[in-house]
């Protein structure tokens, strides 16, 4: 696959679905796939008409972003898409459509439809759009393919129904897009070369299509953080999609016209997490400099005052201040600081006392906090101290099973049934480890009979995961007791209450009723071998 220019034409009233797309665009471009791309935004001094037609003729791809306004607007029709799919009908470039739902089907909309090349039809229903986003990069990268094709065998084939993407589709096989379906089963994958992976760990990035929402869990943190003192609090296991999903609530409130910064108290180092005053410097010496702004700490350091009042006005009369936007803060990890009850009493009641400042405080409704942690709250904190009580809180479940079949899709991979319901079995459903095993899969590096019989094992990929789980319950015998009954017996187990949500907030384990079982075949196979039973 060679990389291609693109053109991306719309009407000016779809910009702000221009502005999502672009960035998916941009992903294409960083990984290779896109030479440029070009749309309707011309830089300042440029002759607008003629870099327009020059961008449209210097183009391999053209999409097509087709809406009501984009067949009401003569330039858009009669210029920009009659010119696309002149190109596309003489084999110089490759015309994707994308149809916008409502687009009026009846009288004028429906006749100038009728003028795309049969290999062109777009396919027009939909409810989803960021799985759009998934099929129109896929589109993308099967065009490049095939034009590459095309090119070292000097033929111009017909283009294939895989060609056309839509906005928010949830299709078929026979509708899906290059890369959603293939031949055969035994982790098969449809086109290897439309498939671009990303690295595995940390934040799943804001344009990657490998991020899979849990609905309505994502809306209703979008509603949340646009309200005046926001406080969410989102509590999952490790490695699943705690930071990712804080990722998107910033982008969502930065998309608002808010200020946003996040930071990982991992970062904050010992030291600083030990001391309560060296927190609170580190916190305000961060954030100032994430938000491009004159450090000021030690300016606001001096006098009588206590660390937690400095830090308010530091907050209260600078930052805020400064800012005059609302500003969302997301503080991940913050259960580092559970393991220093006197620092951690303080910090949060800090925190909480901001909440119920911006209750009657202007000032402090511009503050919009986000919270991650991964253990359960059993540090003690006074219950009105206390901001793991107030807020939004927010749980993150694992992917169920049709969200676990979407994300095999999305990596181009075909399951048979039975395949499918096994790797769901293995990983329960936990986001980290999915994509582990669809990684390896696409790569090729290893089958799905291979995958099931070494994923339990310390050498394959999942070992480092599986050995952290494991020096954590040695460190705690109290839970590698109640580990070891859970993974004795094949049914669900009744366990002691606090050992039970104390696995579960590792991940360890699921409820069941008030029983618990192991969250995945993958650990109850690894602890037994390891732990016995």
């Amino acid at each position: 696959m060679e990389p291609v220019n693109l053109f991306f034409s719309y009407s000016h009233r779809d910009e702000k679905l221009r502005d999502k797309l672009a960035l998916h665009l941009s992903m294409l471009q960083r990984q290779g796939v896109i030479k440029s791309w070009h749309d309707r935004k011309i830089s300042a001094g440029t002759e607008w008409a003629q870099a327009i037609d020059d961008n449209l003729n210097a183009a391999d791809i053209i999409l097509l972003l087709i809406s009501d306004s984009f067949l009401a607007s003569d330039y858009c029709y009669d210029i920009e898409m009659k010119r696309a799919m002149a190109r596309h009908e003489a084999g110089e470039a490759r015309v994707i459509p994308i149809i916008l739902k409502p687009v009026d089907w009846s009288g004028a909309a429906f006749g100038k439809l009728q003028a795309f090349p049969k290999n062109a039809k777009p396919v027009t229903t939909w409810n989803n759009r960021d799985q759009a986003f998934v099929d129109i990069a896929q589109g993308i990268r099967q065009a490049a393919t095939e034009m590459a094709e095309v090119v070292r065998s000097k033929q111009v084939p017909e283009l294939s129904e895989t060609q056309t993407a839509i906005e928010g589709t949830a299709q078929s096989p026979e509708e899906s897009p290059a890369g959603l379906s293939g031949a055969g089963s035994s982790g098969s994958i449809a086109s290897s070369s439309a498939i671009v992976l990303e690295e595995l760990g940390g934040q799943v990035p804001l344009d990657s299509p490998f991020y899979v929402e849990r609905p309505p869990i994502e809306q209703r943190c979008y509603e949340a953080i646009v309200k005046p003192g926001a406080l969410i609090r989102i509590k999952a296991p490790r490695q699943m999609g705690k930071s990712s999903l804080m990722l998107r609530i910033l982008d969502h409130a930065t998309q608002q016209g808010y200020r946003s910064t996040w930071l990982n108290l991992q970062a904050a180092g010992e030291k600083s997490l030990e001391n309560l005053d060296s927190l609170l410097k580190w916190l305000c010496s961060r954030i100032s400099r994430k938000l491009g702004l004159k450090d000021k700490v030690e300016e606001y350091w001096q006098g009588a005052l206590g660390c937690n009042d400095k830090c308010t006005d530091y907050f209260e009369l600078y930052l805020l201040e400064e800012l005059q936007v609302p500003f969302a803060l997301g503080l991940d990890e913050v259960d580092q600081l559970f393991q220093h009850e006197a620092v951690a009493s303080d910090f949060f009641g800090l925190l909480r006392s901001w909440h119920e400042e911006s209750k009657f405080n202007p000032v402090w409704r511009n503050l919009r906090l986000i919270l991650s942690h991964s253990k359960e709250v059993y540090i003690p904190l006074n219950i009105n101290q206390s901001p793991f009580n107030v807020g939004l809180p927010v749980e993150l479940p694992p992917l169920n099973d049709d969200q676990v079949t979407d994300l095999i899709q999305r990596h181009g991979l075909s399951l048979s049934p039975r395949e499918a319901v096994s790797i769901m079995d293995l990983t329960g459903g936990h986001p980290y480890l999915l994509r582990v095993a669809l990684y390896y899969l696409v790569r090729g590096e290893i089958s799905f009979a291979q995958l099931m019989q070494n994923a339990p094992t310390a050498e394959w990929a999942y070992g480092e995961h599986l050995r952290r789980h494991l020096y954590s319950l040695q460190e705690h015998p109290d839970l590698l007791a109640a580990m070891k009954r859970v993974i004795a017996v094949d049914e669900p187990i009744r366990i002691d209450a606090t050992e039970g949500f104390k696995l579960s907030s590792m991940g360890l384990v699921r409820f069941s009723g008030n029983d618990v079982v192991p969250l995945c075949d993958l650990y109850r196979q690894y602890f037994r071998e390891m732990l016995g039973g």
